[in-house]
């Protein structure tokens, strides 16, 4: 499966909640009585959300030949505005992504798009679109790292999102042992992994039923995670050979008139009274 088969349009599939029940009979009653049943549930109050994809070997394979082929030759150099601090090695990297110009990019953004719009209308319940505006390319070798950081849009709603697609063996292949030991005796388990945040409990506020607001992921050859602009996250360093490479991506939101009335009953009343049409336009 490669890039233009997953480039037609997504028909997400719909969520349910999880529910339970809980059956019994009336305290001090015998057992012969008729049993009671209470439905119940657990809600969560998410505090970020994330969509996580997992594409083909051949869609990443055809991916990083572009890269080779085209990015890195074209060496167009993204850094002025970025953090990241990838400079360690002489193929240390940061590389302007065009989402536009030829068959390939073109179809590659429509896939970027329907994943971002898919994340926006099924994780979030909007009305809007997600349409991809900028990317690049991060080359990272031995030593380079990513700060703590989020990323910027050109609308107040905004997605950035990070596409696996080379990862070092010593990252790749941790043990069961090694996760099991976490990150103490100086395991080394979080090199190369990316940190996201989005508050400041720590491990004793688990301890009191606070939910974690921080998580390490490893990378994976071809996951794709998007995520909310404001998300800060971070890259470890790395030690040893080989390339990690990353594709990054940022979305602008663009809501439709009945989302954006539900923020503002300014416009809510207009659009009831006939002064505005579905397109925001005004009616004379």
């Amino acid at each position: 499966m490669k890039l233009k088969d997953l480039a037609g349009d997504t028909k997400p599939k719909p969520q349910r909640d999880e529910k339970f029940s809980l059956s019994g009979v009336p305290r001090g009653a015998s057992l012969n009585q008729t049993p009671f049943k209470a439905e119940m549930g657990i809600k969560t109050f998410t505090a970020a959300r994330m969509m996580v994809i997992d594409f083909p070997k051949a869609f990443v394979d055809e991916m990083n030949e572009y890269i080779d082929n085209t990015i890195i030759p074209n060496d167009e150099d993204y850094s002025h505005s970025l953090v990241g601090q990838i400079r360690q090695n002489e193929k240390s990297k940061q590389l302007n992504f065009s989402l536009e110009g030829n068959e390939y990019v073109e179809q590659l953004k429509k896939v970027l798009d329907n994943c971002g719009s898919t994340f926006v209308q099924k994780g979030y319940k909007r009305e809007s679109v997600a349409t991809s505006f900028e990317a690049w390319t991060v080359h990272s070798y031995e030593g380079d790292y990513n700060p703590r950081h989020s990323h910027g849009c050109q609308t107040p709603a905004g997605l950035s999102s990070i596409l696996w697609l080379k990862v070092p063996e010593q990252i790749a292949n941790k043990t069961q042992a090694e996760a099991e030991k976490g990150i103490h005796h100086a395991s080394g388990l979080l090199d190369g992994w990316t940190q996201f945040s989005w508050g400041t409990n720590t491990s004793q506020d688990l301890y009191q039923l606070k939910e974690e607001t921080d998580h390490a992921m490893q990378p994976k050859v071809g996951r794709y995670l998007i995520f909310p602009k404001w998300l800060n996250h971070e890259v470890f360093p790395f030690f040893g050979e080989g390339e990690r490479r990353t594709f990054v991506a940022n979305f602008n939101i663009h809501d439709s008139l009945e989302e954006k009335s539900k923020y503002s009953n300014v416009l809510k009343e207009k659009m009831e009274r006939g002064e505005i049409d579905a397109q925001g336009n005004i009616i004379k």
